[in-house]
C-alpha cells in the first residue's frame, strides 16, 4: 500500500532528495559489481 503524498514543499523536497540518494547508491553498487566479481574469482583461483 502506498501512503498518501503530502503536498507541502518540505515533503516534496525530502522525497526528491531520497530518490536521488537511492539512485546514487544503486549506481555505486553497479559500479562495484565487476570489482567484487574479479576479487572473488581471484580468491578462488579461477584467474
Amino acid at each position: 500500500m502506498e501512503k498518501e503524498k503530502c503536498p507541502c514543499p518540505h515533503c516534496e523536497r525530502r522525497e526528491t532528495e531520497e530518490k536521488e540518494a537511492e539512485e546514487m547508491n544503486f549506481a555505486v553498487l553497479v559500479a562495484l559489481v565487476p570489482v567484487l566479481t574479479i576479487t572473488l574469482f581471484n580468491t578462488v583461483g579461477l584467474i
